[in-house]
């Protein structure tokens, strides 16, 4: 498991089991992130629905991102106060479109 999904579950006081999908799909996301090399300051914190849920800021824009027990990913791209994307993919669906979302509006 992922370090950062370590320190999420260890920092909690949460009483709950988190359940392995949202785990896998946290870390997918993160290995994705980490292979992009670009400059993260949020880190994923365990939300009281069970879900893990991250805070990313990339150059203007704000990128929520929320892995949910179901299996799927929640999330709304913002671009100052305004959401200029949102949404729920599976993981699969989600790190293409992110990708797409990043060449185009972002990178």
């Amino acid at each position: 498991m992922h370090s950062e999904i370590e320190a999420a579950l260890n920092n909690s006081d949460q009483e709950f089991l988190v359940p392995n999908v949202t785990l896998q799909n946290a870390e997918k996301l993160l290995h994705y992130i980490e292979d992009l090399n670009l400059e993260r300051s949020g880190i994923f914190e365990l939300t009281a629905a069970e879900s893990l849920y991250l805070l990313w800021v990339v150059a203007d824009w704000e990128l929520n991102i929320e892995c949910l027990k179901n299996g799927r990913i929640l999330f709304t791209f913002r671009k100052g106060r305004i959401a200029k994307a949102c949404g729920t993919f599976s993981i699969d669906e989600f790190i293409p479109y992110l990708e797409d979302y990043l060449l185009m509006d972002i990178c």
